[in-house]
């Protein structure tokens, strides 16, 4: 993949975060069903853009025929908006919690310690198999011919710098969706400097990270000269592109501010709404609200953003987070048993390794598994990445949960949402 196509490929690294914050404020069962909602809708659009006139495939035919769905799995790289909501929504609720009872902020060490503690472990174990299984499969010679460029990646990898630059931010073509885990790593740097502000001033923050994303994103499509040119410089050899450089630029951390903020608001409308779901007629109001924001997306997916000009990115955010809010923050019976069904549920506990492997996978299945067609080849391919991630949960993710975290008062530890 190129440096673009990575970049369009979502992630999870949010999945990984809900153990300390159900301990600080009780469990979030809606969020459960929204991560493998999430890692769902990526899985499908690499499997239908890794797939699609290369195999016969029946899946792709189904979608072919249902032009609603089509359009939605081949814009799964939305994914990473949602990804991102959840992320801002779960990560900073501890802080409104310690403001809201006049305790001190949540400790910064601790904070780093359980991210590093949640994240880096079973994202480590699959850079050592990519970098010394896939890649050889596919590369057989390429750590001998190319040992510079491979060392720099792998390095580059350890240290969560891979999305900085276009010669590491494909991830060796392997697992291009690694992209995101770079942008959560950073967020999560900033996050106990950014998250007192939201606690102080919510809106006044909002529109901040709204300008950030709209300033950078501009700035990443018609300015920034010096950088642009120092990255075609570095990827001259590989053949990179202009395109391919400033759409590197303009999904870095800034461009995704909207997306947190809106995510982090969200979350503290679903502590002031805690325990207390929709009733009556009113019960109906968060599904109409979900419905007409799926409605909205499937609009601008199909007839596109052009009179937002440069600002119709912001639509995905937006329309999202209306749909998530409904789900969630503003929580119905119907809504939240639809989000927590088990399904659902069982995916999203998995779904950090599930978007660790789901594409390398992908890519061994379609190489060394050509024959394997049908409605037998994603039936086949989501088992394994399956059962590898439930593998990668229970051997490697469970080990290094933290066994430390108080528990939840009482008055918080009861399920919402």
């Amino acid at each position: 993949m190129s440096a673009a196509g990575a970049s369009t490929e979502a992630a999870p690294a949010a999945a990984a975060s809900a153990e300390s914050v159900r301990a600080e404020v009780g469990n979030v069962p809606a969020i459960e069903g929204l991560r493998g909602l999430a890692v769902l809708w990526v899985m499908l659009f690499h499997y239908v853009v890794l797939r699609d006139g290369k195999f016969d495939d029946a899946l792709i035919a189904f979608l072919g025929t249902w032009t609603p769905l089509d359009v939605l799995v081949r814009n799964g790289y939305l994914g990473v908006d949602l990804f991102f909501l959840i992320t801002g929504f779960l990560l900073t609720l501890p802080w409104f919690r310690h403001a809201d009872e006049g305790l001190p902020a949540p400790d910064r060490r601790s904070f780093y310690a359980r991210r590093a503690r949640r994240i880096a472990p079973a994202y480590y174990v699959q850079l050592v198999l990519l970098f010394f299984v896939v890649l050889p499969l596919f590369y057989p010679r390429i750590w001998i011919q190319s040992t510079p460029f491979v060392v720099g990646n792998l390095g580059a990898h350890f240290t969560f710098l891979h999305y900085t630059t276009p010669l590491t931010s494909s991830s060796m073509t392997l697992n291009g969706a690694l992209w995101t885990l770079a942008i959560e790593f950073q967020y999560y740097l900033l996050l106990p400097l950014v998250a007192p502000l939201f606690v102080r001033w919510p809106w006044r923050s909002l529109l901040a990270a709204a300008a950030i994303s709209a300033g950078w994103r501009w700035l990443a499509w018609n300015d920034l000269e010096a950088v642009v040119n120092l990255y075609l410089a570095l990827g001259a050899k590989a053949g990179v592109t202009q395109k391919e450089v400033r759409h590197l630029l303009a999904t870095q951390l800034p461009a995704y501010s909207l997306h947190f903020a809106l995510g982090i608001l969200l979350g503290r409308a679903w502590m002031l709404r805690r325990g207390r779901a929709a009733e009556g007629t009113g019960r109906w109001v968060p599904v109409a609200i979900a419905a007409f924001a799926l409605g909205g997306l499937y609009a601008v997916l199909r007839n596109g953003t052009a009179v937002l000009g440069q600002m119709g990115w912001i639509a995905f955010p937006v329309v999202l987070a209306l749909a998530f809010g409904a789900v969630v923050s503003w929580p119905s019976p119907l809504l939240s048993r639809l989000a927590a069904a088990w399904p659902l549920a069982s995916l999203g506990r998995i779904s950090y390794s599930a978007y660790l492997y789901h594409l390398p996978v992908l890519l061994l299945f379609n190489a060394f598994l050509p024959t394997v067609t049908g409605w037998l080849a994603p039936i086949l391919w989501g088992a394994i990445v399956v059962l590898v991630s439930a593998a990668s949960f229970r051997f490697v993710e469970r080990r290094f949960l933290s066994r430390a975290v108080p528990q939840a008062p009482a008055a918080l530890a009861s399920p919402a949402g």
